[in-house]
């Protein structure tokens, strides 16, 4: 009993850890590809979530992009047309 507990228990780490790589490089692409102020703000996300790992994306995440269009950049697409008031 005690050693399937062990194996589903590092499976989830393992899938858990595989979770966090995707989101860590996603946040990492959107970092890259987002229209900032400067470019000094650019360069400081970048190389806070590439050099410290997943605590930096999760704040970007959270600080920067999120679906409300509350964040400090905008995220360059030219297909999405703003609306009128």
């Amino acid at each position: 009993m005690f050693v399937i507990l062990m194996i589903i228990l590092v499976l989830f780490v393992i899938l858990l850890a595989i979770v966090a790589m995707a989101f860590w490089v996603w946040m990492i692409v959107d970092a890259a590809t987002r229209k900032f102020n400067n470019d000094t703000e650019k360069i400081m996300w970048i190389l806070l979530i590439v050099l410290l790992g997943v605590i930096p994306a999760i704040v970007y995440y959270f600080t920067v992009k999120r679906p409300d269009n509350s964040g400090i950049g905008e995220k360059s697409n030219p297909k999405k047309k703003k609306r009128k008031k």
